[in-house]
């Protein structure tokens, strides 16, 4: 098993997930997070592991230089190798099919929707990672106000109540969840169950959620409930992933 991750334990317990749009204005504002985001409600999880930061550049370099994967991009943005300066940066221009590759190598998984936004907010149903407080350029990566990812260790006064960072902003980032077939509608929807087959790996085409908003995007998407999917065969340049262990 790769060895190189920063480990933080997750402690078994309940948290609540989704959106309570009484107390989240941001979000009462837009349709897509009604839809969504709701309605709030407990999840119990046991105990697991998240990586601190995003799989980064040099991470996935060690990948590559092990294995025989073939990446579509290596040609094209890796020419000379890691890009000069960013090596502690999240790789992205991955694909789900990519960072499940990367998983099955390094003997991970991707986080699940509920795993990923337990290790994002905590316990106390706050709406960022930090707190309640609006983002701004101290906390995350966001609304093109960089042009490019950063270190995942730039933002610390963004980390989540358990120290884990960007998980706001930076890069969206790939989980285990389906989203479904139609992009308008998913087909699973909250309260959030383990065990209803939103959280098979068998299809590898079908729609598969994304998180944590990106570089490009604005603050209403960097918020701790805030869902959304991508194609599994989708590359951009903000699209990146980080790993759990159970």
């Amino acid at each position: 098993m790769f060895k190189q991750f920063d480990w933080v334990t997750i402690p078994a317990g309940v948290f609540w997930m989704g959106t309570d749009v009484a107390t989240d204005t941001v979000a009462a504002q837009f349709a897509w997070a009604q839809q969504v985001e709701q309605p709030q409600h407990q999840v119990y999880l046991p105990d697991y592991r998240i990586s601190r930061y995003p799989v980064t550049n040099a991470q996935w370099g060690v990948f590559l230089a092990q294995t025989d994967y073939t990446w579509a991009d290596h040609d094209k943005l890796w020419l000379s190798g890691i890009p000069e300066g960013k090596e502690q940066h999240p790789v992205v221009w991955v694909t789900w099919q990519d960072a499940m590759a990367f998983c099955r190598w390094a003997g991970v998984s991707l986080p699940t929707d509920a795993e990923w936004e337990k290790a994002a907010r905590g316990t106390d149903k706050r709406l960022y990672p930090w707190g309640n407080q609006a983002p701004d350029a101290s906390l995350a990566n966001f609304a093109n106000q960089v042009g490019d990812t950063t270190a995942v260790t730039h933002y610390p006064a963004g980390k989540s109540p358990y120290g884990v960072f960007d998980m706001a902003g930076n890069t969206w980032e790939w989980i285990s969840t389906v989203w479904g077939t139609d992009k308008d509608n998913p087909e699973f929807t909250l309260p959030y169950q383990v065990d209803d087959g939103r959280e098979s790996l068998e299809d590898s085409q079908i729609l598969r959620m994304v998180r944590a908003g990106g570089w490009k995007y604005d603050a209403t998407l960097i918020r701790c409930a805030y869902r959304d999917w991508n194609k599994p065969q989708t590359r951009g340049s903000g699209l990146g992933f980080r790993v759990v262990m159970r």
